[in-house]
């Protein structure tokens, strides 16, 4: 799978959300997009995800442009967890998830599994507007993980803004394992120090530009992002020896 993102511009009339966005990326790894509030991440994504279609530019997988594929097509390589889910009416948890395979046919097997690799079996039956914020974003996840097929591209709108350390964990794991089984896997974060445990690349946005692209090592340093986002960072480093940038 390759993903091979051309020259991508959005505007929203007067607005100009993205100018002249190329970046692209390789089956087996994961992309995390960083940037500061309002810099074209989410836009970005949804164009990625096929939601959106660029006023410029385009946005292919092997060669097939995302935002001209079928519905059924596009539900069977391009998974896609927003910051925010949306749902109305009295759904359980678990009618939210089985919402994934909607494109696709029913499968109670590939449910039950995603729902069990994001702990939420034992409340399935749970209605969605009574969930928390953390059980809804792990819902969404799930959902998405009952769609996807293997070796596509999976993207996730800020999917860790709600969740406890626990279930941090879990998620990286479990994006490392869909990286490890083919996927692209692309992540808009906010949080640095996860971008720097789980991606192998990262992409910066600064006011709907790319403004830095390469290996995550490479990128996430003090002096690259202080600039962009407008604070002193530093290193601090914790009892394991691992490494985090923290505001000087």
């Amino acid at each position: 799978m390759r993903l091979k993102i051309s020259d991508i511009g959005m505007r929203f009339g007067k607005l100009t959300a993205l100018r002249g966005v190329h970046s692209g990326a390789e089956g087996g790894k994961i992309i995390a997009v960083l940037g500061p509030n309002a810099s074209g991440k989410t836009t970005l994504l949804r164009i990625m995800a096929g939601l959106l279609s660029p006023t410029d530019g385009k946005v292919e997988l092997d060669g097939s442009q995302v935002d001209k594929m079928t519905p059924h097509d596009r539900a069977s390589k391009i998974s896609w967890v927003p910051r925010i889910a949306e749902v109305s009416g009295s759904f359980t948890i678990r009618r939210v998830v089985e919402l994934g395979r909607y494109s696709l046919g029913p499968s109670s097997h590939r449910v039950d599994d995603a729902l069990a690799k994001l702990e939420l079996l034992d409340r399935s039956e749970s209605l969605w507007h009574t969930a928390s914020a953390g059980m809804r974003q792990r819902s969404a996840f799930a959902r998405a993980l009952a769609q996807r097929t293997p070796g596509g591209l999976f993207v996730l709108d800020e999917p860790s803004s709600a969740l406890d350390l626990h279930h941090l964990k879990s998620m990286g794991a479990l994006l490392r394992q869909c990286a490890n089984e083919g996927d692209i896997v692309v992540a808009a974060l906010h949080d640095i120090s996860f971008a720097m445990e789980i991606a192998d690349a990262v992409v910066v946005l600064k006011e709907g530009q790319v403004v830095l692209d390469g290996q995550t090592n490479a990128v996430l340093t003090p002096s690259s992002l202080g600039g962009i986002y407008g604070v002193d960072l530093t290193w601090a480093v914790d009892d394991g020896g691992n490494r985090h940038l923290v505001r000087a």
